[in-house]
């Protein structure tokens, strides 16, 4: 685990301020992971409680994860505005917007849930790009990789106490109540927002075409070798995850376990999430992005395959082990795409990545829906293996030419007669 309150040697003024607001940063983050952690399972429960209809609740997720779908809209904003007032006015306007939950007292009212949760993922979609700008802007590399794993590491925690945190406040205070706590707590963070101090820098006017601004990041990863690959890999690595999330509860059943066994599983994998988010930062530092990608990319590949055995023991070992896949795999493609973008793209490109990376996760988790009905949990499990260890011997073999060619490059010319 890196510390970023310790650093080898004197530290600088600049340092001092940079790990100073990187600390804000996560007082804010983690305050704020509480309430919306919570507000996010208890909408959809408090739509059931009060329609008694399941497709009604589901509508809940729809209206947080719709809005994602202009992530490069969001992307183009982010390198318009100052990234720290726009953070800030982000969380005050939720804070704000979260109050109207309040007026929710029966069935007429649920069009308010739907409303705000909209709101919700619509804050989440424009805080996404200025946020990873903003890590650039105010902190050097080392520590924007710490930050990142950290970051990452309280959002898997926040995953993993959702359903106890939210569920018992529901039945303890009412839905109007965990909407006051996730106010609060967006209030608080937008407190710690406000209290980081740097020179941000004027934002650059877009070209006359909105069309070429909104698509920029997109061309700018295009162009980029090493940003291009990894994008792909981490689009395809990631994408390919949602194809088995159907085959988890295939597999609990195969291990002659009640359904509820899954949360076990789910555990096991949100530890394991938690772990590689945390010492993420010292394998980048000491591997480079696109090891870690091979890395992750290869426990992806065992998670599944010990899944596969339908062994009990084996099942949770993979549990454990898948934990560490993904963030790995995420974390080597978001710290490459902050370290080689220009200030004036951040935001563009950020939104460019996450849409590439995210976007395949639902149509692929409709296929794997499908395919579970035709096929074992095993076949699914064995196949995203293979697309997984196939993409990590792609990406090995390119980072191994790339290592060839800069080899090359870097020996002196011999003079001819020499």
């Amino acid at each position: 685990m890196v510390d970023m309150e310790s650093a080898p040697g004197p530290q600088d003024p600049d340092d001092r301020l940079a790990r100073r607001n990187g600390r804000l940063y996560l007082i804010g983050l983690a305050t704020s992971l509480i309430g919306n952690s919570a507000m996010s399972l208890v909408a959809g429960i408090w739509v059931k409680s009060l329609t008694g209809s399941s497709a009604e609740a589901g509508l809940v997720s729809v209206c947080v994860y719709a809005p994602s779908l202009a992530g490069p809209v969001a992307g183009m904003v982010a390198d318009r505005v100052r990234h720290r007032r726009w953070l800030l006015a982000l969380n005050l306007m939720s804070a704000v917007l979260m109050l109207p939950l309040l007026a929710v007292s029966g069935h007429a009212d649920v069009w308010i849930i739907f409303a705000v949760m909209a709101w919700y993922g619509t804050a989440l979609t424009l805080e996404g790009p200025a946020e990873s700008a903003l890590f650039v802007e105010m902190l050097p590399a080392e520590m924007r990789q710490q930050l990142n794993g950290w970051n990452l590491g309280l959002q898997e925690t926040g995953r993993l106490v959702a359903p106890l945190v939210g569920a018992g406040l529901f039945a303890l205070v009412g839905g109007g109540s965990v909407a006051l706590l996730d106010a609060a707590t967006f209030g608080l963070a937008a407190i710690m927002i406000w209290q980081i101090h740097l020179n941000e820098t004027k934002p650059t006017h877009g070209s006359t075409h909105w069309r070429s601004d909104v698509l920029a990041g997109v061309g700018y990863i295009r162009r980029t070798t090493d940003l291009r690959r990894l994008v792909v890999f981490g689009a395809v690595v990631i994408g390919v995850s949602g194809a088995s999330v159907a085959a988890q509860y295939s597999l609990v059943s195969a291990l002659g376990e009640p359904p509820s066994f899954l949360g076990v599983l789910s555990a096991c994998l949100g530890a394991g999430s938690i772990v590689a988010s945390l010492t993420s930062s010292r394998l980048l530092g000491r591997l480079g992005e696109g090891w870690v990608a091979v890395i992750g990319s290869a426990n992806f590949g065992l998670g599944n395959l010990l899944r596969a055995s339908g062994w009990l023991p084996a099942a949770i070992v993979g549990s454990v082990v898948l934990g560490f896949a993904l963030p790995w795999v995420f974390l080597a493609v978001l710290n490459l795409a902050q370290r080689a973008t220009p200030a004036n793209l951040q935001g563009r490109v950020s939104a460019a990545v996450l849409l590439a990376v995210f976007g395949p996760q639902a149509p692929l988790q409709a296929l794997g829906s499908a395919a579970i009905g035709y096929t074992s949990y095993q076949v699914i499990y064995v196949a995203s293996a293979a697309v997984a260890m196939g993409s990590a011997g792609w990406l090995v073999a390119s980072l191994l030419h790339q290592r060839r060619l800069r080899q090359i490059s870097a020996q002196p010319l011999t003079p001819p007669g020499a």
